[in-house]
């Protein structure tokens, strides 16, 4: 008898672990957004008042969960390290486009180049905010009493 309510007991941790995690996942997506932000902003300041090359700047301003791309030596490189990233499928995409135009114009272009992008990643970046009001509660709630209604079932 005690195995049995032992093992319920785990199963009942299990789903409420499971629904955590997800809510700690929109968490942790919206601070990788954040950090993506911040980098976004040290490139215009740096492409702005300084003369390095991109990959210079890149390697100076990735900090935090984009440190893989320092490890790049080309645009492509870019690419492969953004797969390594812990982000969301769609901000790896956005990313990808973001490494794939830069360097391809004067200044200002680049400048105008990061304003878009930082204006795209701040979308995403308050939908990631939404999303954790509305449905982080709402996965840890699901996680908890989707364990209980298993642990009933087996009572």
């Amino acid at each position: 008898m005690s195995v049995k309510l032992f093992g319920l007991l785990l199963v009942f941790l299990f789903f409420t672990l499971i629904g955590f995690y997800q809510s700690y996942k929109l968490t942790r997506r919206r601070n990788n957004l954040g950090e993506i932000l911040l980098f976004l902003n040290r490139m215009e300041t740096n492409i702005r008042y300084r003369n390095d090359d991109i990959f210079t700047l890149v390697f100076e301003c990735a900090e935090d969960i984009l440190v893989p791309l320092k490890n790049a030596v080309d645009i492509e490189g870019y690419h492969s390290e953004i797969q390594s990233l812990p982000l969301e499928k769609q901000d790896k995409a956005l990313l990808t486009k973001f490494f794939s135009g830069l360097g391809s114009t004067d200044i200002e272009g680049q400048l105008s180049h990061i304003k878009l992008y930082r204006e795209l990643f701040n979308e995403q970046y308050e939908k990631s905010k939404e999303d954790i009001i509305k449905k982080s509660k709402l996965y840890r709630m699901l996680g908890l009493f989707s364990g209980l209604a298993f642990v009933v079932m087996f009572i």
